[in-house]
């Protein structure tokens, strides 16, 4: 009994350190669009492009509309992309 408890806590403690290990790539898995991408979206749009301070590269997409009061800031979340 004494063995097979502790072969099951062994394996749970393995398991909760693998998913400590690769919780970024669990949680964090976004699609990557190919590098010559085309957007097409129904009404005009420009891409647009902001560098961090630590140097990342940050793309987004800017929707113009007429008459506009406002402005709407979406982020999709971690996965996806701005494709969809």
């Amino acid at each position: 009994m004494l063995i097979v408890l502790s072969v099951v806590v062994a394996l749970y403690l393995l398991l909760c350190g693998a998913l400590y290990f690769k919780q970024e790539k669990l949680l964090f898995a976004p699609t990557h669009l190919p590098a010559g991408y085309q957007f097409r979206f129904p009404g005009p749009f420009e891409e647009r492009w902001t560098t961090a301070a630590d140097g990342t590269q940050l793309h987004g997409l800017l929707f113009k509309a007429p008459d506009s009061k406002g402005l709407i800031f979406y982020l999709h979340g971690n996965g996806g992309a701005l494709d969809s």
